[in-house]
């Protein structure tokens, strides 16, 4: 018989009640079972949420995607996402939640950099991670890249997660809907929303489009949500091999949106530089 362990913050996906993780299920009061897949993530997404037979990113763009984040040509960013996110911790347990998380780089960055303040001012306070993401795919490299981070297929729209658990939300480039992620947050809890700056990929605009547009700058707002803070990061970035372009371009909407001569030259370009332009708004949950 398995060995019942601590209850968890996740809720099954048929009728809401939460799970609780045995060796190698998590159960639900009406026993509703769901297996921990044998590289540790659980698959909370229900056949009736799907749009397609395999939802989100494919292997290759997967691959790619862990291949030219690997390189750093992030880490800047990356580090002071950290860095605003490490600010707004306040709570002894805080439970931080990655709404399309992708392969897990970002949130296995920020757990390292947690975890390397933990001997001064996080000394006393204990973090439990987790990400989600539609992609079955993106959730097994995410997995392989950090085992001690809870990972989950499921949908950003459908989010497994009891209401009024999580302390901090990040959505990073990711789609979702403002009354979940209001619904999981604890009150006074911080929502973490990254957007594209104005010359965000610009130089990768310049070589795709006959016309490159920069992008448009936008006020979001989020119903029961207040702005504390806005911060933008920019920096350049000189890529210097084709393989990483192309990887790079999988990882943008502009993907999904190829024609021939785009394609064309995509495949082409054998050396790429752009700036990288994020906004990292800080939202606080009002009651």
């Amino acid at each position: 018989m398995a060995i019942e362990n601590m209850e968890s913050i996740l809720k099954c996906p048929v009728c809401n009640l939460g799970l609780k993780k045995h060796e190698k299920q998590y159960i639900c009061l009406n026993n509703h079972s769901y297996d921990i897949a044998s590289k540790g993530y659980i698959n909370l997404l229900l056949a009736n949420q799907k749009k397609t037979k395999d939802p989100g990113d494919s292997k290759e763009m997967m691959e790619g995607r862990k291949d030219f984040l690997n390189k750093g040509y992030y880490h800047i960013f990356s580090e002071k996402l950290n860095e605003i996110i490490i600010s707004n911790i306040s709570t002894s347990n805080t439970n931080v939640l990655d709404v399309g998380c992708g392969e897990g780089y970002f949130l296995s960055r920020l757990k390292e950099a947690i975890c390397n303040q933990k001997s001064n001012s996080l000394i006393d306070k204990e973090f439990d991670f987790y990400g989600v993401d539609i992609s079955k795919t993106a959730i097994t490299h995410a997995i392989q890249r950090d085992k001690n981070v809870n990972f989950i297929v499921s949908s950003n729209f459908n989010l497994p997660i009891m209401s009024n658990t999580i302390d901090i939300i990040i959505r990073n480039f990711a789609p979702s809907d403002d009354t979940e992620l209001k619904r999981v947050l604890r009150d006074n809890g911080k929502l973490v929303v990254v957007t594209p700056g104005i010359e965000h990929l610009y130089g990768l605009k310049e070589i795709l489009y006959v016309n490159p547009r920069k992008h448009d700058e936008k006020d979001l707002s989020f119903e029961g949500f207040k702005l504390i803070k806005s911060t933008q990061v920019k920096y350049n970035i000189h890529i210097e091999d084709s393989e990483s372009v192309k990887n790079l371009i999988s990882m943008t909407p502009y993907y999904w949106t190829f024609d021939k001569c785009m394609s064309e030259k995509a495949s082409s370009t054998p050396n790429l530089s752009t700036a990288l332009h994020f906004i990292i708004s800080v939202y606080e949950k009002v009651k």
